[in-house]
């Protein structure tokens, strides 16, 4: 009978494949004996399902000598012991368990209760206790004892929450209050998270999605007990007042199911839990509505493709990932770690380390003028993680597109076996070509490989066997690397996409005040001609904004009454345009917060950031006091020489 002990040794085997007897000891905090009898233990486990026991090394180090597959299926059919003594005698397990039972306050709790329970001695608690307490200090939180009560916490209902949410998130079974749920009522939560993901247009990692579900429990559970966070919270998150809403909306469902009221600073601490998750979707920001977010994945992407001299800005997708990632990084203190551990990161780091320190270099520089902080590097390394990928994928497309002359001086049997054996190691495309055709057109090859020697040929050549030996292959590999760089780097980032300054686009003809309309739609329709009339874009564009307004709802109004209408690049637009409209009487976009709009501005951009010193500036003037009584009080003369004067 394997004991709990044990099992854990074992599931890190099956991870690790090998381990040394010290490292399990500190990690377990247990001492290197009792390390050695739990691998008597499995090794017992093992014989008697006919598995080969553990292999033992030099360095006192254990390995497993059969297949995963096999040991799992033993590890599933297993009997094991169900004695407290085990897993919650770890430390870390034991600080989890201690700091559950005081949060929960279901009992009085003593040190004497968590002696029995856990089956420690008084100075082990004792020591435990201690390290808790630092442990809560850092979340405000202190940790008390009264006679009459026992153990008990002093501190915001939200810190205690904080940290008990970190606490469940390193524990092995996070999911245990989801155990404890009805059926009904755990499938009713599963619903209610996928119905506020599809209308905030986001969806979340599998993992994620099991913690968002654990945590909506355990507010509903505190909830259910009169234990509230404070009416004054509000989050430093950076999601908009219309996500909030949607929240709201959604959370009188979970009132009406669960026979509870969850008051407006509840709906902002459930919001700010759900922006802390990691998603793999987030339809918002990918249509640039976060206009923070645009412009921080925009500038590091631009700045990175600089530094290393290849052109990374026409990867939509990495814009995408690196905004999703930046949401989280700018939305909680990131717990990098559940996405890269110490060796990956150290990894990374050394494999890449002119793209790491681009990495780090540039979010330094582009976070500062953001005024965002890095608060882990191993931010950099998931940053690079991405860049890396971009990359590989920008060499598969040179690859594919690489024209390959094949130069045989055998027959067509010959030649074809020899390129059918070039395709099983290489992407690129290759044409069977006579030594005189060579001659001709030489300079149309990217690269040429010849069974002959070959004179007075400029382009890139390899030499091999007919029959391609292994020496051939690793010798075609380096010719195509140094191809494929020197492509990249011709490729490269240049200054070439001019981007505009605000007050070119933001002139005479494109700032018009106290304009007059009924609606949200004849507004966009208004700023929206304007920009045809610049010849900036069609009636097609215009159309768009108004549909994107339609199916996105109000994330348009970016600030207190001031809404940023955009579009698809692909829809009708000719060339950047900016148009600013200012309005006679204010009007709604739904957007209970930030209505009425007094200002309008149509975006037209022909990429992912030509546009963007022109929308950096125009974020900056908005923080400005002065820059907004201008916009309000319809001050034409006033906004343009505050844009000229200001550069802003």
């Amino acid at each position: 009978m394997l004991s709990e002990r044990s099992q854990l040794i074992l599931t890190l085997l099956l991870e690790r494949k090998t381990i040394e007897l010290d490292d399990i000891a500190k990690l377990l905090g247990v001492s290197p004996r009792t390390v050695r009898n739990s691998f008597f233990e499995i090794d017992e486990f093992l014989q008697s399902n006919n598995l080969n026991g553990l292999e033992k090394q030099v360095q006192v180090t254990y390995s497993l000598g059969d297949s995963r597959n096999l040991i799992e299926k033993a590890l599933s059919n297993g009997d094991f012991s169900n004695d407290k003594e085990d897993f919650w005698q770890e430390p870390t397990f034991r600080l989890q368990f201690i700091y559950n039972k005081i949060f929960w306050e279901e009992r009085r709790i003593t040190i004497e209760y968590i002696m029995d329970y856990l089956l420690v001695s008084r100075s082990t608690v004792s020591n435990d206790l201690k390290e808790l307490r630092k442990i809560a200090k850092r979340k405000n939180i202190s940790i008390h004892f009264e006679k009459e009560r026992g153990f008990y916490l002093v501190g915001t209902e939200e810190n205690k929450r904080e940290l008990y949410f970190i606490f469940i998130e390193k524990a092995m079974h996070s999911n245990e209050y989801l155990k404890d749920l009805e059926v009904s009522d755990r499938s009713f939560i599963n619903y209610w998270i996928k119905k506020v993901e599809e209308e905030l247009m986001i969806q979340m990692t599998d993992n994620s999605f099991q913690k968002f579900e654990t945590i909506i429990t355990v507010i509903i559970k505190r909830i259910k007990s009169k234990r509230y966070v404070t009416e004054k919270y509000q989050s430093n998150v950076g999601y908009s007042v219309n996500e909030t809403e949607i929240v709201g909306n959604n959370c009188r469902l979970l009132e009406k199911y669960f026979n509870i009221s969850i008051i407006p600073s509840e709906i902002s601490f459930i919001s700010n839990q759900l922006y802390q998750r990691q998603f793999i979707k987030n339809e918002v920001i990918y249509q640039g509505f976060k206009v923070n977010l645009d412009i921080l994945a925009n500038n590091v992407i631009k700045e990175i493709s600089k530094e290393l001299k290849i052109d990374l800005t026409k990867d939509k997708e990495l814009y995408e990932n690196l905004a999703l990632h930046f949401q989280t990084t700018i939305t909680k203190d990131t717990d990098i770690s559940d996405l890269i551990n110490e060796e990956m990161y150290k990894k990374i780091r050394n494999m890449y380390p002119a793209v790491y320190s681009a990495v780090k270099k540039v979010m330094n520089h582009v976070f500062n003028q953001q005024h965002v902080s890095v608060s882990n590097d191993k931010e950099y390394s998931f940053v690079t993680l991405h860049l890396i990928s971009s990359m590989e994928k920008m060499k598969n497309i040179y690859t594919r597109n690489l024209n390959v002359f094949l130069v045989c001086h055998m027959g067509v049997g010959t030649s074809q076996f020899l390129k059918n054996k070039l395709e099983q190691y290489f992407n690129f495309s290759m044409e069977v070509v006579t030594k005189d055709y060579l001659q001709k057109y030489q300079y149309d090859a990217d690269m040429i490989i010849s069974t002959i020697p070959l004179e007075n040929i400029d382009a890139p050549f390899v030499e091999v066997s007919a029959f391609l030996s292994e020496l051939d292959i690793n010798k075609i590999q380096l010719v195509e690397k140094k191809v494929l760089d020197e492509k990249m780097v011709q490729e490269k980032y240049t200054e070439g996409s001019y981007e505009p300054m605000l007050k070119e686009l933001l002139t005479e003809n494109t700032i018009e005040t106290q304009v007059n309309v009924n609606d949200w739609k004849e507004a966009i329709i208004y700023g929206g001609k304007i920009l045809e009339k610049e010849g900036a874009v069609d009636r097609t564009y215009t159309n768009s904004m108004i549909e994107s307004v339609e199916k996105f709802g109000p994330y348009i109004v970016i600030a207190p009454h001031i809404a940023l209408a955009h579009a698809s690049s692909k829809d009708g637009v000719h060339k950047i345009g900016m148009s600013l409209i200012t309005l006679g009487e204010g009007i709604n976009f739904g957007n209970k917060k930030n209505d009425p709009v007094y200002a309008v501005i149509c975006l037209a951009a022909i990429d992912h950031n030509s546009h963007l010193k022109a929308l950096s500036e125009l974020v900056e003037a908005l923080k400005e006091d002065r820059f907004n009584r201008l916009l309000f009080s319809s001050d034409k003369e006033g906004i343009m020489q505050y844009i000229n004067k200001n550069n802003v």
